[in-house]
Formats: structure tokens, sequence, C-alpha cells
């Protein structure tokens, strides 16, 4: 005969796994999808930025601040990214110190090729939220 109180139990049991299980891939879709919409947002400040004040390159607190969090939000996803984005943030405190060293500016990214990353990142997750 069958202990109904212990199916019970393997079955509670299985349940709190799954549900663990599900909840952590649900975590990492939103923490994906709070870490690209930060580059996003990084991005347009930058160009918005660019655009207002005419292409000068002066240090800016703000956008610094916008890039180290881009920064912190996609080291869990695409660590080369986020170091490239961590550098963005570093050239913002000082955009000087860099366009005068030789070669430092070839560690910036272009805004298109951000752009354009943050596209293809927010394709595949259009793609993996209709799979859900």
């Amino acid at each position: 005969m069958i202990d109904l109180g212990s199916l019970f139990s393997g079955i509670n049991a299985a349940d709190r796994i799954a549900g663990r299980i599900l909840s952590k891939k649900g975590t990492r879709l939103e923490k994906k999808i709070r870490a690209v919409g930060d580059l996003q947002k990084a991005i347009n400040a930058t160009e918005a930025y660019l655009v207002s004040s005419k292409q000068a390159y002066l240090p800016n607190a703000d956008l610094s601040s916008l890039w180290v969090q881009a920064f912190t939000s996609m080291i869990p996803f695409d660590k080369e990214l986020a170091k490239t984005l961590r550098n963005q943030s570093r050239f913002w405190s000082n955009p000087e110190s860099w366009r005068r060293e030789p070669g430092a500016m070839e560690l910036i990214p272009k805004m298109r090729e951000l752009d354009d990353r943050c596209e293809e990142m927010i394709n595949t997750l259009e793609i993996r939220i209709s799979r859900r």
C-alpha cells in the first residue's frame, strides 16, 4: 500500500524544486532584459549628449554612471562586452586623457557597434520570450 503522506511529501518536494528551477530561469531572463535595457539607456543618453553638445567630449559623470550600470548588468551574460562597457564608463570620466593616449580610443566601442549589438540581443530575447 502506498503511504499517501510520503507520496504528497515527494510531490511537494518536486514542486518546490521545479519552482526554484523555473524561477531561476525566469530571474535570469529578467536580468538579461534589464541588462539590455541598461545598455540601451546608456547608448541613448550618450547619443543625445553628443547631439546636444555638438560632439563635445567633456567629462560627464551621468554618462559614466549609466555605462557602469550597463557594465555591471552585462557581466553575467557577456564578459567581453562588459569590459568594453567599462571602458566606455572610464572614457566619460575623463575623455581628454583617453583622446591623448595613442590607441586608447580603439578600446572605446563605437555607438553604432553597440547599438547593433543591443539590437541583436533584443532579437534573441524576443525569440526566447515567444517560446515561453
